[in-house]
C-alpha cells in the first residue's frame, strides 16, 4: 500500500470518529479545533446553501425546488440576503405567481422591507416583466400589451393584499406601490391597486403624487386611469408645479387636453399659478419649444379672465432669443405684441438679431419693416445688437433690408465703433466692405455731374462712413481696439483708412490707450505704422512711456524703450516715467527703466524717488534704489528725509530698510526748528526728532538704532577693550542757537550738533525749553518709562546714560540732599523729644493747664530742662536754606512747581518747623515749653517730616520698590474706601443706637471711631456684655436689648473682621504681585525720574557750566589697568577689609562687565526674535500671494481648457 493511500485511510478514520483529543489544532491560527465546531460550521454552510437555493428558486419560479428547500429549512422562508431581499421579494420581482402563493402559504411575511424600504408589493408594482418573458418582447406594441394585460402582476398584488399586505406602505423616499406603478407605466399594477382602494393622492418626499409622476414618466393610459380614479389635478409638488406645468414643459398636448376635459375650471385656474421659479404653464410651454402644447394653452387662455399678455412678460423676447419661430408665431397669432418692450426698452427684434436668429429676424421684419432701426434705452438698433455678438448673417440681412449704418447710440457710437469694441471681426469687415462699395458708387454718380455741392457731399460721406467717426468722448474705433489689444481688428481698421494719430478729449492717441492697457502687441503694431507716436503727449503731458510705467506694464515699457521712447521726458507734474513708476509701486518697471539708462536722481531735485517710495510704503523699491546708490539723506522742501516720511506714514519695513544702511546716522539727524523770543527763551514746542518718532511708533527700530550707538574698540576677549556710548539721539535736550532764516531773530536748530569735538556743549547750545519740567516730561528716557518699554530702558545705552547722569550729578546731589534732610528731621525729632508738652509740666502740686502757656507771657517759676540750642540752630538754618531753595525752584519752574504736591509738603514741613522752634513769648524762651497750638503744629510737622523721608527714599532703586508697593496698596484702599465706609457707618450707627449708654459709643462721632478700632481685634467683649449691671454705663437693658446687641456684634465679627479684612489683604497681595512682576521696570522708571528731576532742579547751573552734558561716554568693561587716586585707594580698601563682592580681585572687577554683557546679549536676542517674527510675517504674506496666484492660474487654465497637473502637497 502506498503512503498516499495509507494517509487517506487514516484521515477518513479520524473524520469518522468523535474524539476528545484536544491536541488537534487548525492550520490557520494554531488554536485547538473542536470536532463539534467543525460539525457546526458544516451545518451553517448547509443552511446558507439552502437559503441561496430558496432565493434562486423564487427568482426563477422553480416551485418544486422551492418547496423541497422549504421542507428542509422552513424558517428560511423570510430569510434576507445582503440587500435585505426575501424570497417573496424575488418572486414578486419576476412575476412568479405560483412561487408567491407557495411562500405565502409557508407564512412568508408580506410587509418585509428591503434596504430601500420596499415591500414585495412595491416590487410587484415597480417591475412589469417576468423572468422568462423579458427577452421575448420584441417590439413596443408587445411591451404595451405586457403593461396592460400582465395578469401575473394582478394576481400577485391580490395575493399579497389578501395576506394582509399594506396597500399604501412607503419606502425611504415616501413612495407607495401606486407611485411605482404610475412611474413605470405598469397598467396592470395600477389598475389592481386602484381597485384595492390605494391612495391616489399620496405624496412622496418631493410632494409628488402618482398623477404628477405619471405626467413626468408615465403614459396616457396611466394618466387617464388616475384621472378616472378621481386623482386631484390641483396638487402641487415641492417646486409648486401642477400637472399642467409638467405636461406643458414636456410638450404633451394629448395629456393636457385630457386633463382640460376632466376639469375645465381647475385647468383655467392652473393657468394663473406660478411655481417657485415664477413660471406658469404657458411660460413652460414656451421655454420647452412646444408649439402644439402652447396652442392648446392659448385656447384655454381665451376663457381666462386674466389675460396672458398682462401676466406674462417678455415671452416673445424669449422665443425670439432662442429662435423658437413656431412658438413666436403662435404667440403673435394669439394677440402677442411683437413690438413689446422689455426692461431695457428692447423689442424682440433686438434680441433675435443679437443671438443671430435669422429666421426670427426675417419674420419680424417682414411683418414690421418700419422697426428695422428701432432703438432701445441705450440707443442701440437691431443692427448694432447683431454686431455686438458678431451675428454676421443677421448683419448681412439687416443691411440688405436698408438698415441705417450711420445712426449712433446714446454714446454717439456707430455700428462700426460697436463692432470694433466687441471685436466682431467678420461683421465689421462686412460693413466696411459694404460702405466702401457704396462710397465708390456714390463717387461715380457724383463725378458724372460734378458740382461744388456734390463734391462736398462726397468728401463728407467718405469721411463719415470711414472708420474715424468718434464717440461722445472723442474716441475713435482705433482707440478702443488698441486699448483692448485686438490686433486683427486694428489691421482691418487701418486697412480701411483708420487714423492712428487722432486724439480723444484727453488728447490721447491710440498708442496712449494701448500703453494704459498694457497691450504690447498693439503698441508694437502702432509703432511699426508710425514711430512719431512716441512724441505725442496727452493733456497732462504724459507720453505713452509714462502711462505704461504708471500701470506697471513691463513688456510694454520694454517695447517703447526699444523703439526710442524718451526716458527723461517730464509730464505736467514734472515727473519722469521712472518717478511715475515709483508712484505706482511698480518695481519691475523701475528696474527696466534704470537698466535702460533712466536717471535715478538729479542734483536740482530736492525730492528723490526714495521720498515717493517711502511715502507709499514700497519696501522693495526702496531697497532697490538704496542698492543703486541713491542719496538716502537728501531732504525735501520741508527738511524731511525719506526715512522721516516713512515713519510719518507708519511704514515700518521701509524705515527698517533705511536703518540697515551704513548712512543710518545721517537719517537720525533732526531737522526741527524752535524759534526764540526776544529774551532768547524758546517757544513752547515739542521736539520732533527721528529717534522720538521711532520711540513712539516703532520701538523695535529704536532698539536697533540704540544698538548702533554702541561702539567697541576691540574684541570681546581683549582685556583692554573699551565701549563708547553715543547719547546724541537719546539725550536730545540741547540744540544750537543761530540766526533765523529771515534774519530778524534767533532760533534753535536740530540739524547741527550741540556738542564740540570733545563731546561737550558748544557755547551757543541751549535747551529746547526754558521750563525744564517740559524737558523732564518729554525726555526720551521718560517716554520709555511712561510707555513701559522695558527692553528699551534695559538697553545698555539707556543704562549707560543713566549711569553717567547718576555718577556725575545724581548721586552726589541726591545723597547730599538726603543727608541734609536726615540731619534736619533728626534734629527736629530731638528738639521735640527734649521739649515738655504744655499739658505735661508739673507745678509742685499738679500739672499746668495747657492754656497757661498761651495766656502768660512770663513764667519764672517754671524750671524745666530745655532742648539743646544746637538742635534749634540746625533746624532754623536748614529750614531757611530749604525755603530759599524752594523759592528758587518756584522762580525757575513757575506754575509747574505749584502743581507738584511734594513741593507743598516740603514747604509745609520747613515753615512749620520754623514756627515750632520760634519763641512767641518770653515764657517759651525761658522754659522751652511751646504754646498749645505750636505743639499741635509740631505733631503734624514731625509726622509729615518722616513721611516725606519715606517718599525721598522711594527714589532709591534698592528701597523704592517697597514704597511703591505701599503707595499702590494705599491707592487700592482708597478705591475700596466707599464700600468700607458704608460698612463702618452701618455698624457704628447700630452700636450708637443700642449701646448709647457706654462712653465709647455715646456720640455719633465716637461710635465710628470705636467701630473702626474694633476691626483690628480690640473688641472688649467682656466689658460690653458682662459689665457691672449696677452701673449705668455698663448696663444692658433687658433680654431683647441684649439679643439685638449680640446679633449685631456677631455679624460685625463675621463681616468686618473676617470677610472685609481678608478682602483688603487679598487686594494688597494682588497689588504687591503686580509690582513684583514689573519690578525691573519700576526700578528703572524710578531711576529715570530721580536723575531727570535732579537735572530739572539744577538745569540753570548745568546750562551755564557746559561741563556736565556730554554726547559720548566710554567705559572699560574689564576695568582700568592702573587705578589711581581715590579709585585705587577705594578698591584696595574694599579688598583689604573684605568688602569686595568676591575674594578674587580679578573676578570682582569682572562683575560689572558681566552684567553689561548679559544685558547686551539679552537685547541682541530680543532683536533677533523681532527679526524672526518679521521674517515669518513676510513668509505668511508670500504664501497667501502664492495661493492667490495658483488660484488665478487654475482659473485661467480652466477658461483656456488647459489641463495642468499640480504637484500634490504633503500635509
Amino acid at each position: 500500500m502506498s503512503k498516499k493511500s495509507l494517509g487517506l485511510d487514516v484521515r477518513l478514520e479520524l473524520e469518522g470518529l468523535i474524539s476528545n483529543d484536544d491536541t488537534i489544532r487548525s492550520e490557520k491560527d494554531g488554536r485547538q479545533a473542536s470536532i463539534f465546531r467543525v460539525a457546526e460550521l458544516d451545518a451553517r454552510t448547509e443552511a446558507d446553501n439552502l437559503r441561496s437555493i430558496i432565493h434562486q428558486s423564487a427568482r426563477e419560479g422553480n416551485v418544486n425546488a422551492l418547496q423541497e428547500a422549504l421542507l428542509k429549512a422552513p424558517l428560511a422562508v423570510n430569510a434576507q440576503d445582503g440587500d435585505f431581499m426575501t424570497p417573496l421579494h424575488y418572486a414578486a420581482r419576476y412575476g412568479n405567481y405560483d412561487a408567491v402563493k407557495l411562500l405565502l402559504s409557508k407564512n412568508a411575511l408580506p410587509n418585509t422591507k428591503n434596504r430601500e424600504g420596499d415591500t414585495p408589493l412595491h416590487i410587484a408594482s415597480k417591475y412589469i416583466y417576468g423572468y422568462s418573458d423579458i427577452c421575448s418582447i420584441i417590439d413596443e406594441d408587445q411591451a404595451d400589451s405586457a403593461r396592460k394585460y400582465n395578469t401575473a402582476t394582478k394576481k400577485i398584488i391580490n395575493a399579497l393584499v389578501s395576506e394582509n399586505a399594506e396597500i399604501d406602505p412607503v419606502n425611504k423616499y415616501q413612495l407607495t406601490p401606486l407611485h411605482y406603478a404610475a412611474m413605470k407605466s405598469n397598467f396592470s399594477a395600477l389598475h389592481a391597486l386602484i381597485k384595492l382602494k390605494a391612495d391616489v393622492d399620496a405624496e412622496d418626499d418631493n410632494k409628488m403624487t402618482p398623477l404628477l409622476l405619471a405626467c413626468v414618466h408615465g403614459s396616457q393610459e396611466i394618466i387617464q386611469e388616475l384621472i378616472k380614479a378621481n386623482s386631484n389635478v390641483t396638487k402641487r409638488d415641492q417646486r409648486l408645479n401642477t400637472v399642467f406645468h409638467i405636461v406643458a414643459l414636456r410638450g404633451e398636448p394629448e395629456y393636457l387636453e385630457m386633463m382640460m376635459d376632466h376639469d375645465p375650471v381647475e385647468a383655467i385656474k392652473a393657468l394663473n399659478l406660478f411655481n417657485n421659479e415664477k413660471k406658469t404653464p404657458l411660460r413652460m410651454a414656451v421655454e420647452g419649444n412646444h408649439p402644439e402644447t402652447l396652442k392648446k394653452i392659448l385656447q384655454m387662455e381665451k376663457k381666462n379672465s386674466c389675460k396672458w399678455m398682462d401676466r406674462e412678460k417678455e415671452l416673445i423676447h424669449f422665443a425670439a432669443e432662442k429662435g423658437f419661430l413656431e412658438v413666436l408665431k403662435a404667440l403673435v397669432e394669439a394677440g402677442g405684441n411683437k413690438n413689446e418692450l422689455n426692461e431695457v426698452k428692447a423689442v424682440p427684434l433686438h434680441v433675435a438679431a443679437q443671438m443671430n436668429q435669422l429666421e426670427v429676424v426675417s419674420y419680424l421684419i417682414e411683418e414690421e419693416k418700419d422697426n428695422i432701426d428701432v432703438v432701445d434705452e441705450q440707443g442701440l438698433t437691431p443692427l448694432m445688437m447683431a454686431v455686438t455678438h458678431d451675428s454676421k448673417k443677421c448683419v448681412e440681412y439687416l443691411i440688405a433690408k436698408k438698415a441705417n449704418l450711420t445712426i449712433t447710440d446714446k454714446d454717439e457710437r456707430t455700428p462700426v465703433f460697436i463692432g470694433a469694441k466687441f471685436n466682431a471681426l467678420s461683421s465689421v469687415e462686412y460693413i466696411l466692405d459694404h460702405l466702401r462699395k457704396k462710397n465708390k458708387e456714390t463717387e461715380r454718380s457724383a463725378l458724372k455731374s460734378p458740382t461744388r455741392n456734390t463734391l462736398r457731399i462726397v468728401s463728407e460721406d467718405v469721411r463719415r462712413t470711414m472708420v474715424n467717426m468718434v464717440d461722445r468722448d472723442q474716441n475713435t474705433p482705433m482707440h478702443i481696439v488698441a486699448s483692448n489689444g485686438y490686433l486683427e481688428m486694428m489691421q482691418l481698421l487701418q486697412k480701411h483708412g483708420a487714423s492712428i494719430t487722432q486724439v480723444n478729449e484727453d488728447e490721447e492717441t491710440a498708442l496712449h490707450r494701448a500703453a494704459i492697457g498694457g497691450q504690447t502687441g498693439a503698441v508694437r503694431q502702432l509703432l511699426e505704422w508710425d514711430i512719431r507716436l512716441l512724441l505725442m503727449k496727452d493733456e497732462m503731458g504724459n507720453s505713452a512711456l509714462h502711462l505704461a510705467a504708471r500701470s506697471g506694464h513691463d513688456a510694454t515699457t520694454k517695447v517703447l524703450l526699444d523703439n526710442g521712447a524718451d526716458k527723461e521726458a517730464k509730464n505736467s507734474y514734472q515727473k519722469t516715467p521712472l518717478q511715475v513708476a515709483v508712484d505706482s509701486g511698480k518695481l519691475e518697471t523701475c528696474q527696466r527703466l534704470v537698466a535702460k539708462g533712466a536717471q535715478i536722481e538729479s542734483s536740482s531735485d530736492t525730492k528723490t524717488v526714495l521720498h515717493t517710495a517711502a511715502f507709499y510704503g514700497n519696501e522693495s523699491i526702496v531697497r532697490y534704489f538704496i542698492a543703486e546708490g541713491v542719496t538716502i539723506d537728501r531732504r525735501d522742501e520741508e527738511g524731511k528725509t525719506a526715512f522721516d516720511i516713512a515713519c510719518e506714514n507708519d511704514h515700518k519695513d521701509v524705515a527698517r530698510a533705511f536703518l540697515e544702511t551704513d548712512q543710518w546716522k545721517n537719517l537720525m539727524i533732526p531737522c526741527d526748528v524752535i524759534p526764540l523770543d526776544k529774551h532768547r527763551n524758546p517757544v513752547n514746542m515739542k521736539r520732533r526728532t527721528p529717534f522720538r518718532t521711532l520711540l513712539t511708533k516703532f520701538p523695535e527700530l529704536a532698539s536697533f538704532v540704540m544698538d548702533n550707538c554702541i561702539e567697541k574698540s576691540k574684541e570681546e576677549t581683549d582685556s583692554t577693550q573699551s565701549v563708547a556710548y553715543n547719547f546724541e539721539f537719546l539725550d536730545d535736550t540741547y540744540m544750537m542757537r543761530c540766526v533765523s532764516d529771515d534774519g530778524t531773530g534767533e532760533q534753535l536748530i536740530g540739524c547741527k550738533s550741540a556738542y564740540d569735538e570733545d563731546f561737550k556743549l558748544e557755547k551757543d547750545a541751549q535747551s529746547y525749553a526754558s521750563n525744564y519740567d517740559r524737558v523732564y516730561k518729554y525726555h526720551p528716557l521718560k517716554l520709555m518709562a511712561d510707555a513701559e518699554k522695558l527692553h528699551l530702558l534695559n538697553h545698555p545705552l539707556s543704562k549707560a546714560l543713566l549711569k553717567y547722569k547718576w555718577n556725575r550729578l545724581g548721586r552726589p546731589m541726591y545723597y547730599f540732599a538726603l543727608f541734609m534732610y536726615l540731619v534736619f528731621i533728626v534734629s527736629l525729632t530731638q528738639y521735640v523729644r527734649h521739649t515738655k508738652a504744655p499739658y505735661n509740666v508739673w507745678n509742685e502740686e499738679s500739672y499746668y493747664d495747657s492754656e497757661y502757656f498761651d495766656e502768660n507771657e512770663t513764667c519764672p517759676q517754671i524750671n524745666t530742662t530745655k532742648p539743646d540750642v544746637v538742635w534749634k540752630i540746625i533746624i532754623q538754618t536748614l529750614a531757611v536754606c530749604q525755603i530759599l531753595v524752594e523759592c528758587f525752584q518756584l522762580f525757575q519752574r513757575k506754575f509747574a512747581y505749584l502743581v507738584n504736591w511734594e513741593n507743598w509738603i516740603d514747604c509745609f514741613i520747613y515753615s512749620t518747623a520754623l514756627i515750632t522752634v520760634y519763641d512767641f513769648s518770653e515764657c517759651s524762651a525761658t522754659s522751652g515749653v511751646r504754646q498749645n497750638w505750636q505743639w499741635i503744629l509740631a505733631a503734624l510737622c514731625i509726622f509729615f517730616g518722616w513721611i516725606n523721608l519715606l517718599f525721598m527714599i522711594r527714589k532709591m532703586p534698592r528701597f523704592g520698590i517697597f514704597v511703591v508697593m505701599f503707595v499702590d496698596i494705599v491707592k487700592t484702599f482708597f478705591r475700596f474706601f466707599p464700600v468700607f465706609v458704608l460698612f463702618i457707618i452701618a455698624f457704628s450707627s447700630s452700636f450708637y443706637v443700642i449701646l448709647q449708654n457706654r462712653p465709647e459709643f455715646s456720640t455719633i462721632f465716637m461710635s465710628p471711631l470705636k467701630t473702626t478700632v474694633m476691626m483690628i481685634g480690640e473688641f472688649e467683649f467682656t466689658g460690653i456684655f458682662h459689665g457691672d449691671e449696677t452701673t449705668h454705663a455698663e448696663k444692658m437693658f433687658g433680654p431683647a436689648h441684649t439679643a439685638v446687641a449680640c446679633a449685631l456684634f456677631f455679624f460685625f465679627c463675621i463681616i468686618m473682621t473676617i470677610l472685609l479684612m481678608n478682602l483688603l489683604v487679598g487686594l494688597a497681595v494682588d497689588d504687591i504681585k503686580g509690582v513684583q512682576e514689573k519690578a525691573e521696570l519700576k526700578r528703572l522708571a524710578m531711576q529715570v525720574d530721580l536723575v531727570l528731576q535732579i537735572e530739572a532742579s539744577l538745569h540753570f547751573f548745568i546750562q551755564r557750566t557746559k561741563k556736565y552734558a556730554t554726547c559720548r561716554y566710554a567705559t572699560f568693561p574689564y576695568g582700568k589697568l592702573h587705578k589711581t587716586g581715590f579709585a585705587g585707594w577705594w578698591s584696595n580698601f574694599r579688598r583689604r577689609f573684605g568688602l569686595s563682592v568676591s575674594t578674587d580681585p580679578e573676578i570682582d572687577e569682572m562683575y560689572e562687565r558681566e552684567a553689561e554683557f548679559t544685558s547686551e546679549m539679552t537685547q541682541k536676542l530680543q532683536n533677533q526674535a523681532a527679526k524672526l517674527k518679521n521674517i515669518q510675517e513676510n513668509i505668511d504674506v508670500m504664501y497667501e500671494k502664492q495661493v492667490r496666484l495658483e488660484a488665478i492660474i487654475a482659473k485661467l487654465a480652466t477658461g483656456l481648457n488647459i489641463n495642468i497637473e499640480l504637484e500634490e502637497k504633503d500635509n
